[in-house]
């Protein structure tokens, strides 16, 4: 008879998640998760698949992570532009005080090129992430806020690669002032 699980699913694949962010996925080895999981192989394997399914799940549930926190932002404001502005500055502080790359970015800069399985999942990840900027980019245009006549998809495009180069100034700067007065200036781009 086969013996429940004792441990939570998520709970774990969070412990995995944070390994893989932290160190990446080729530096991350078996003996790393099992330690970090604090779960046996076979456990592992059993439940989440080998190395390359398990970073596929903690992926996926980065980006469940990652369109809930652009979704609760996004509902925080009901105008527009504010909404907006509060989706880029929570993304910014939040990757500022986690003093981490986006997830998603490091895995298209370490394996995308190589594995068709990790792209096909962010994109479909970026996809979401956009569909919640153009809402808020068409609400500010319909409110006036943003006059610029550049589709919305352009600048929910724009908004998403800049959070790279925010993170990439920030990691060599170590400056927060400067990346939110990069953030400020992205805003008052969008406005125009």
């Amino acid at each position: 008879m086969p013996r429940n699980k004792e441990f939570d699913y998520t709970e774990k694949l969070e412990l995995a998640r944070n390994l893989f962010w932290e160190k990446g996925y080729h530096a991350t080895s078996m003996h790393d998760i099992v330690d970090a999981m604090k779960l046996n192989r076979s456990s592992i394997y059993d439940t989440y698949g080998n190395k390359h399914d398990l970073f596929l799940k903690c992926l996926s549930n980065y980006s469940d992570f990652k369109e809930n926190q652009y979704y609760q932002a996004l509902q925080a404001k009901n105008e527009g532009i504010t909404a907006l502005e509060n989706i880029i500055r929570d993304v910014v502080e939040q990757t500022v005080t986690d003093n981490k790359a986006c997830l998603t970015v490091k895995t298209i800069f370490e394996i995308v090129p190589e594995d068709q399985e990790a792209r096909q999942l962010i994109l479909k990840s970026g996809k979401s992430l956009l569909a919640i900027l153009e809402k808020a980019i068409l609400q500010a245009q319909e409110d006036g806020n943003i006059k610029s006549t550049t589709s919305a998809q352009i600048i929910a495009r724009y908004i998403l690669s800049s959070f790279s180069s925010f993170w990439s100034h920030y990691n060599l700067t170590q400056n927060k002032k400067e990346v939110m007065e990069m953030v400020d200036f992205l805003i008052d781009q969008i406005k125009k």
